[in-house]
Formats: C-alpha cells, structure tokens, sequence
C-alpha cells in the first residue's frame, strides 16, 4: 500500500509580544498626522499597551543594537496632537513642555506650516544610519501642479549608554532650502530606548513621553 504523505498544520498561539503590539496598532489611527482622532481613552489604553510591550524587550542594550538602524515609519507620538486652530506660541510651549520636538514632529510640524490648498503632505519617515548625522526625518509633500518635494530635519544621535542617545538638531529642508543650524543654537534632548525588535522601536524623551515607530 502507498502512504498518502500528509501536513499537519498546528495554529501556534501569538506570542505575548504580538498580542500587545496587536493591542496598540488596533488603536492607531492611519497616519501621524490624524492622531487628533485618537480619543482620550484609546491614549490612554496606547499608553498600557506600551508598559506592557516594554515589560517585554528582548533586546540587551537596545542602543548598540544594530536594530535601531533602519527607516521607520512614526505611528504614534504621546504629546502629539494636531492643533485644530493655528497657535504661535504652540511650537514654543512643546518644546518647553515634554523637552520639545523629536526631528520627526518638528519636520511634520514644519510640513504642516505650508499652504494646505498648495501642497498635500505625505507620510513622515525616520531613516537611522550608522554614519552622523544618523538622524533623517522626512515628510514628502505633493504641489499643487503634483511636483513633489519634501520637509527634511537632520540630527545627530550620540551614544551615552545602553539605553540613552543624546539627540540634537543639525539641519533643516523646506522644499530644497537648507538652513543648518548654528552650534549654539542646536536644540539636544536625551533619548531613552525602551524596546526594539525586527518591527517595532519605542523610545521616550526626558520627561518619559513615548512614541511609537514601524519598521518600513
């Protein structure tokens, strides 16, 4: 008699780690830029999620890991929203509270400056490099006439430990204009690494306000 050969397929339980970061994508809205959708309860479900995620890093030292380089897509920003009405004094009150702009929301904050009837923006990537500045946070934007362009904010990330980068402003690009930015007036903020794997990065500023990244 012939033997049928037969595949078993067993259904493997998601691991604790795809549960949780299950838990937070099916609370993120689409882009950054709609965060303003996310109600206060969903934040603050994000925000659990996100202990929960960190409770499980499998990752020693997250900040020599090769892991951290990449392009990554920012998903999720803790003191992000998007302002309903236009505020002056909004970009200087967030960099005095939460220890200011990361370059992905100061580059996203920038992009969302231009005429909105002229340019439609894009999706805010983060490419991590090796080389310095191994920050690029960019946001392309669509003219009206559909040229594209795009923001650009470079930074520097230097290695204080297993856990923390020090973080500071380089340059700024609107649109293929580059201003760099004078030494003494280089914005820095510590950077602390939560958890990184083969998709997801979380990392917290000084004042411990989490954003989420993808990997692309």
């Amino acid at each position: 008699k012939e033997k049928k050969d037969t595949i078993d397929v067993e259904n493997n339980p998601a691991t604790a780690t795809e549960t949780v970061v299950s838990s937070i994508m099916d609370f993120l809205p689409s882009s950054l830029a709609s965060s303003g959708s996310i109600t206060a309860q969903d934040r603050a479900s994000i925000n659990e999620a996100i202990l929960r995620l960190e409770a499980l890093n499998p990752t020693e030292d997250p900040v020599y890991s090769p892991l951290i380089n990449g392009v990554w897509t920012l998903r999720y920003a803790g003191g992000y929203s998007e302002p309903k009405i236009p505020s002056p004094t909004r970009d200087l009150a967030l960099f005095l509270y939460a220890g200011g702009y990361s370059p992905g929301l100061f580059a996203l904050s920038l992009a969302q400056k231009l005429p909105s009837q002229l340019v439609d923006v894009g999706d805010l990537t983060i490419s991590i490099s090796r080389g310095q500045p191994r920050i690029e946070a960019k946001v392309d934007v669509t003219l009206l006439g559909g040229s594209e362009e795009s923001v650009v904010v470079t930074a520097r990330l230097e290695e204080d430990s297993g856990l923390r980068f020090t973080e500071t402003y380089e340059s700024a690009a609107v649109l293929g204009q580059t201003v760099d930015i004078p030494e003494a007036l280089q914005y820095s903020r510590d950077l602390y690494v939560s958890y990184v794997d083969e998709d997801i990065l979380v990392v917290r500023d000084g004042s411990g306000v989490p954003e989420i990244l993808v990997r692309n």
